[in-house]
């Protein structure tokens, strides 16, 4: 045994010295390059490649577009073990960029597997559709019917020469079936975060004998017509989050009641907008923008989307009804400014524009009406979907997913847009499939707590059958009883 374990570990320092001298390494037919990768404001060492495919699959004779991947190495050489494929969010994130933000989670698989990031096209550094805002479109004001027209008009105009749609999530499956072909792999296990479920559940569907395992972190059900249900997560995951100060002596006392104060702001903006004086958080600059609910509902949304941030949401209700919405105005500037850049947005189009908007229910819209939320991300995207191409989906591309498929989920019990149950509703319709739940958490979570070696554990026995003590004590950060975190 002794021997065995020493030629073994032999071949794998042989394997990993060649890959340390190496400039160029072959995978299968292609060929990745020596690269610093960037993504979350962060650097790290990777091989960089690309693979050519069809803008249209239908007409091979169509312009090709580069399609863009990163090979990240197991950490220990097994020989030739199927990769982990990394799908990314939004839709319009590239993978290449959001894996900084995901790599602890999916470090204990990297141990033994690859790990491959591909670019959705129209994402990252794969033909990107990122649209160019016009200098007189200023997020901090609430942009009229004519300025959102005209914003999708200029993107389709930047993008005169390209087939926008062709840039929808079956194009994706079907690229990623060519890349898995050309790396010359029976098998790819599917890791998806958030809108890379609905990717990942679409390929398994299309393309089973191809998929290993399935990794579905804060999954998006494959039934459900994207911002069908936005506003009612939301306002669930707000009223969860104000009711764990409201219950919490400390909090109650240092903020009142944090769900009165998100009432009177809501009816004061709602009666009311005002013109608010606020300092730009990147330059400091003095600006005034006029405040709206849509503001309001902006930064609600994106702090809620993790445990860390939204911790915060009691002590800056209670500040902004006393002393104004300066804070609140600065921080939806940011993040919308900050959500922009990462999104490609004509990429979001081309997938809600084909996907999304034409099966979009009456009765969805008035569900929605009355939350914080409100319509507003259905009539931006309603917008814009007039002035996009678009095409018909697949006669079976809203069944609901059932394979047998050894299938991890993983939710937040307080996540705003994709919430536990969603995750609940895709186990029960599949025969090998495991939901772990971390109480307390938002969006995102597979690089919290234990959940790496369940990751792990699971990309190398395929196990469902977890046992989840870890998760099922897991404790998230307590909400913040003033502007310092947690006060005596």
């Amino acid at each position: 045994m002794r021997l065995f374990q020493n030629v073994s570990l032999a071949l794998a320092l042989v394997a990993m010295s060649s890959w340390a001298k190496a400039e160029t390494v072959q995978v299968g037919q292609v060929t990745f390059e020596r690269c610093m990768a960037e993504g979350s404001g962060r650097v790290y060492s990777a091989w960089c490649g690309t693979v050519d495919v069809p803008e249209n699959w239908q007409d091979k004779d169509s312009r090709r577009i580069a399609l863009a991947l990163t090979w990240l190495p197991a950490r220990r050489d097994r020989g030739d073990v199927e990769p982990v494929v990394m799908l990314a969010g939004g839709p319009g994130q590239g993978a290449r960029a959001s894996y900084p933000g995901v790599r602890y989670g999916l470090a204990k698989a990297n141990e033994d597997r690859p790990i491959l990031l591909y670019d959705q096209r129209g994402t990252g550094d794969s033909q990107p559709l990122h649209c160019e805002l016009s200098d007189d479109l200023n997020l901090a004001e609430q942009p009229e019917e004519e300025q959102i027209l005209q914003m999708a008009s200029d993107c389709r105009e930047q993008f005169a020469s390209v087939a926008l749609e062709h840039y929808t999530t079956d194009d994706a499956a079907r690229d990623l079936e060519y890349i898995r072909e050309q790396l010359g792999y029976d098998q790819l296990n599917v890791a998806g975060v958030s809108y890379g479920t609905r990717l990942a559940q679409r390929y398994a569907s299309l393309y089973p004998e191809s998929t290993r395992t399935l990794l579905l972190d804060s999954p998006v059900p494959s039934d459900l017509v994207l911002l069908a249900e936005h506003g009612r997560s939301l306002d669930a995951a707000i009223e969860r989050r104000l009711e764990n100060c409201a219950v919490n002596e400390a909090c109650l006392a240092k903020n009142g009641d944090p769900r009165l104060a998100y009432d009177n702001l809501r009816i004061a903006l709602a009666q009311e907008p005002t013109r608010v004086s606020y300092r730009d958080a990147r330059s400091g600059e003095l600006k005034s923008a006029l405040m709206t609910l849509d503001h309001f509902a902006v930064v609600m949304r994106l702090l809620a989307y993790s445990a860390t941030t939204a911790v915060i949401l009691p002590d800056l209700l209670s500040r902004t009804e006393r002393e104004g919405f300066e804070t609140v105005l600065s921080l939806s500037d940011m993040l919308s400014t900050s959500l922009m850049s990462e999104i490609a947005h004509g990429m979001q189009l081309s997938v809600l524009c084909s996907e999304s908007m034409p099966y979009l229910r009456d009765e969805d819209r008035d569900a929605e009406q009355d939350t914080l939320l409100g319509t507003q991300l259905i009539r931006f995207s309603e917008l814009q979907c007039e002035h996009w191409p678009s095409k018909a989906i697949a006669p079976d591309f809203y069944t609901t997913a059932q394979h047998d498929i050894p299938t991890l989920i993983l939710s937040g019990s307080l996540d705003p847009v994709t919430p536990a149950h969603y995750g609940a509703r895709i186990r029960d319709s599949l025969s090998r499939a495991q939901h772990m739940v971390l109480e307390g958490e938002g969006h995102s979570v597979m690089s919290i707590g234990c959940l790496p070696d369940k990751i792990g554990r699971f990309m190398s026995t395929m196990d469902v059958e977890q046992v989840i003590e870890c998760v099922d004590n897991w404790q998230s950060l307590p909400v913040f009883t003033g502007p310092y975190g947690w006060e005596p």
